[in-house]
């Protein structure tokens, strides 16, 4: 199982979770990869550090017990977590493309939770700098908005799981 919002999966197993003390997360984002998880996902030949799309408030505060941080960024402790063989929790969002995000920042602005000034800065940044990318793939399991699907999603991850173990 993959929760796309680990906060959720960390609150029924246990964990503490919170809004954000650094607020608002939103664009690409550098995540680290733990030690374990380099070698949990050595044959997917992953680099130690990845970009990947970003947009939330929350964050996990305290695991849940015998949970094990694989991933984390400048702003977040713990972008990805795994619970024993078969729980995943991820922070950041593989299955965006930048036109999701774009109309994620838009329907932030129309609804006066970011300033304008935020969502203007936002925009300008992306198309500088892209998601990584493997085997000459986005990490993102679709193409584009239109191409996203829930399937796409849970069938990249499956993947995911399958090849590293």
């Amino acid at each position: 199982m993959c929760q796309k919002q680990p906060t959720i999966l960390c609150r029924a197993l246990g964990g503490k979770t919170g809004r954000a003390i650094s607020g608002w997360d939103i664009g690409l984002t550098t995540i680290h990869l733990s030690p374990s998880a380099s070698k949990l996902f050595s044959s997917l030949e992953i680099p130690n550090t990845l970009s990947v799309i970003e947009c939330h408030r929350d964050e996990v505060r305290e695991l849940p017990p015998k949970a094990e941080v694989i991933a984390w960024s400048e702003r977040t402790g713990v972008e990805m977590f795994r619970y024993g063989d078969h729980m995943m929790g991820i922070q950041g969002h593989p299955e965006y493309v930048e036109d999701i995000l774009i109309h994620l920042i838009d329907r932030l602005r129309q609804r006066n939770i970011i300033a304008d000034s935020d969502a203007d800065e936002l925009k300008a940044k992306l198309g500088k700098v892209e998601p990584d990318k493997m085997h000459g793939k986005n990490y993102a399991p679709a193409s584009s908005r239109a191409d996203y699907d829930e399937n796409s999603f849970q069938l990249w991850i499956s993947t995911l799981f399958r090849e590293a173990n």
